[in-house]
């Protein structure tokens, strides 16, 4: 085993049809101009399987989340057909004598594609946590929120709705966000699926939707799981909390499934 570059575009040449096809392949959904969230998404999951595999070379220990076999790269890509048959990414040597990349992204292929044929063993879907729990909201935990870090912040700021900004709204901003987090932690608690995972600095955060003006949600706020608790940590636009979650797989939840335009945002 060897140690190998975590950024798909540094590790392969991707010719961008190969992303138009793969939107084809896979099953409905909307990608974003130019299928941005879908290159997004890649590139996550490549990073994510690179960790694993570089992770298991050090303990020198297999895995599965990369197969190298026949002179060539395969990764499962978490995406499935309209029949919800696996779809892989096939990646070859780059035999341009002045190629930047050492490899090629041939294509995506699904599981019963003649090409994969040759590969004996097909890899594993890669993993974000090893604790399943990791992404269910356990309604037994409490929700810690540092109000004044979070409505100090600036960006998180930006992101509230305009009635509630400006001098002379601060008690009625704090109030109103105060109860959305109980309102959020309660709904969550009476349906878990509420509460949608995502990945950020190395672990499983949730999100949970925030109705600040109305009944319907305007905020996420992120919490992580701490020893006993759940910690608040930001709240990001429904743009950026469908985008983050999408990192790991398609959020079902009303709240953020219907958020339309997603970008890119790190909390």
């Amino acid at each position: 085993m060897f140690s190998i570059e975590e950024n798909l575009f540094d590790f392969a040449f991707c010719p961008m049809p190969a992303f138009a096809y793969l939107s084809e392949l896979a099953a409905p959904e909307d990608w974003g101009e130019n299928d941005r969230v879908l290159k997004n998404y890649l590139t996550f999951t490549f990073k994510r399987a690179v960790y694993l595999y570089n992770k298991a070379a050090e303990a020198g220990e297999g895995c599965s989340a990369l197969i190298f076999q026949h002179d060539c790269c395969l990764m499962d890509t978490g995406l499935f057909t309209e029949r919800f048959e696996p779809i892989y990414v096939l990646l070859e040597p780059n035999e341009r004598p002045d190629a930047r990349q050492q490899w090629f992204l041939k294509g995506f292929y699904k599981a019963s594609d003649p090409r994969l044929i040759e590969f004996s063993v097909l890899p594993d879907r890669v993993h974000f946590s090893e604790n399943p729990a990791d992404f269910v909201f356990d309604y037994r935990l409490e929700v810690r929120t540092n109000i004044d870090h979070i409505l100090g912040d600036a960006e998180n700021l930006s992101r509230i709705p305009e009635q509630l900004k400006g001098e002379g709204k601060a008690f009625l901003l704090r109030h109103a966000f105060e109860g959305a987090v109980m309102e959020a932690s309660r709904r969550a608690a009476a349906n878990y699926t509420i509460a949608v995972p995502q990945y950020y600095n190395g672990r499983i955060q949730l999100l949970l939707p925030l109705c600040l003006t109305g009944d319907t949600p305007e905020l996420a706020l992120t919490i992580q799981r701490e020893d006993g608790y759940y910690s608040a940590r930001t709240c990001l636009t429904l743009d950026m909390a469908y985008n983050n979650a999408r990192l790991i797989c398609r959020p079902e939840a009303p709240w953020i499934k219907d958020a339309a335009c997603p970008d890119v945002c790190d909390d």
